[in-house]
């Protein structure tokens, strides 16, 4: 089978690229959100982090990485941080090789005293994105692609 040549090949289709737009406006609105955050002594990740903890309660890590949509490695970098500063508790499951995720009263402190914070740049980024972008994103962010 003949490949096609450089010369048949239009690589300038790259310049469009979704995946590079994507990761370029979602470093773009994480900037955003922290430019709010700033104020309140948390990062948006960390809050994103802290809420959903909050929000549901203690669970596993694999379950909290996929709830967050988050590599567990990249999951476990950002939790000991948290540990670290107090905000929330890692102890063993049911299973030893299980890591439980849990906030702690420090954490739930934080995600109050930083909502007023989250709010305006959720509001100001809805306000960017429209009705459509809105809906766009959530939609992809729900669904399988693969």
């Amino acid at each position: 089978m003949k490949q096609p040549s450089d010369h048949d090949t239009d690589y300038m289709a790259a310049a469009g690229c979704f995946c590079l737009a994507s990761r370029q406006a979602a470093r773009k609105i994480t900037r955003l959100y922290d430019s709010h955050m700033q104020g309140s002594g948390v990062r948006v990740t960390q809050f994103t982090i802290l809420s959903q903890l909050m929000l549901r309660g203690e669970m596993p890590i694999g379950k909290l990485a996929g709830l967050l949509g988050m590599e567990r490695t990249t999951l476990s970098r950002n939790l000991t941080l948290l540990e670290d500063k107090g905000w929330i508790s890692i102890s063993a499951g049911e299973d030893p090789r299980a890591r439980m995720i849990a906030i702690t009263a420090q954490g739930r402190g934080l995600v109050r005293r930083g909502f007023p914070h989250w709010s305006k740049a959720q509001a100001h980024i809805g306000k960017l994105l429209g009705a459509d972008g809105q809906a766009a994103l959530k939609l992809l962010g729900s669904r399988n692609l693969g």
